[in-house]
């Protein structure tokens, strides 16, 4: 039976000028739900077009326990709004954002309806494909729909998004990818929850244990470590570019987990910092006009680490007076595919925000 906490998805009156509609689509291979979650104070998101409805603290809202949805589908982090919006396979719900409303730091994600009896994934995504996006609110040219699809966590399903805003413009990130060849990657079950999915290196090399990076520390130079990134890497220049370096060494390779989404041409994230690609495996460092590759350049003070893990840009201060960094050219550029980069942000004029969940019959062995 169709779940009785599903949004309402008759048609309703227009929405108000300024508003943009979000649409979900489970277009996956069984019925489900998809979870949407946002911050604390997720401000005027309705379920009706007449944006009379909150989102927040509806029964759809399954962050509290005594919702009906979270009795339906499994209850949310506590905090903030967590969304449960039952869909049959093949059908559709929407959300309106006002124009003055705000959706910051989004994210949702899709579990069949036999995973979500097992175990739920309402607290958060596991070993799967999701979308992440902000829409800011429209106020004198200001406001933006930033959004990104991502398999940092691996891919369960196909993903497509787009927004068309009421000017005739659009943008679409899409990620279904074809099966991979050869034997690395593996269809396996998500470990606690049932579904199959394809693990990302994140998952597949191991636990990290690194709390506090350096060059010759052994626990922080696992591959698990340079798969995952975690903050004591990612927040360091250094420890950040270890990363990138692992990684620019996997898109060499057609069969490895980065290599496969970028040669099927899947307008997504592979790993969390993929949002730049390095241009050889150097990934910057060790050139006459780059950092030394064993780390003993010094680097400024204010040195941001995503920008000097890998040189993102030209002439930038090393820190020694005078002398700058990456005068040649620069060692990573932003990710393009087909012309779209990796997080489109663009301008918000009302419009529509499409997500589809989409099956990869592949994956189910059809």
């Amino acid at each position: 039976p169709a779940p009785p906490t599903s949004a309402p998805t008759t048609p309703g009156p227009t929405p108000s000028s300024g508003t943009t509609v979000l649409i979900i689509t489970n277009n996956e291979f069984e019925d489900g739900v998809a979870f949407c979650r946002g911050p604390v104070g997720l401000k005027n998101v309705f379920l009706d077009s007449g944006l009379t409805e909150p989102a927040a603290n509806s029964s759809l809202d399954c962050s509290s326990a005594s919702s009906a949805s979270a009795k339906e589908w499994g209850q949310g982090v506590p905090e903030g709004t967590t969304l449960a919006l039952g869909l049959k396979r093949k059908e559709s719900t929407n959300l309106y954002i006002a124009a003055d409303g705000t959706w910051y730091s989004g994210t949702c994600w899709f579990q069949d309806v036999t995973s979500n009896k097992k175990q739920s994934l309402a607290k958060g995504p596991s070993y799967q494909s999701q979308f992440e996006f902000t829409i800011s609110e429209t106020g004198e040219g200001s406001g933006v729909v930033s959004f990104d699809v991502t398999s940092v966590e691996g891919v369960s399903g196909g993903l497509k998004m787009t927004y068309a805003d009421d000017r005739g413009n659009s943008v679409e990130d899409v990620a279904v990818p074809g099966k991979f060849e050869g034997t690395s990657l593996k269809i396996v079950e998500a470990p606690g929850y049932g579904f199959p999915t394809v693990l990302s290196n994140k998952w597949a090399e191991g636990d990290c244990t690194c709390t506090q990076w350096s060059p010759d520390s052994a626990e922080c130079n696992t591959d698990a470590c340079l798969a995952g990134c975690p903050s004591p890497l990612a927040d360091n220049a250094y420890g950040q570019h270890a990363c990138r370096q692992y990684y620019a060494k996997e898109y060499t390779v057609d069969t490895s987990y980065c290599g496969w989404l970028y040669k099927e041409k899947s307008e997504t994230y592979c790993w969390a910092m993929d949002e730049w690609l390095c241009l050889d495996t150097s990934c910057g460092y060790g050139g006459v006009d780059q950092p030394a590759a064993d780390y003993t350049s010094s680097l400024p003070e204010d040195a941001a680490a995503n920008t000097y893990s890998c040189g993102h840009g030209k002439n930038l201060p090393s820190a020694t007076p005078g002398v700058n960094w990456w005068t040649n050219g620069p060692g990573c550029k932003d990710k393009v595919i087909d012309g779209v980069p990796t997080n489109p942000i663009v301008p918000r004029s009302g419009g529509t925000v499409n997500m589809i969940f989409e099956d990869l019959p592949w994956l189910h062995g059809k």
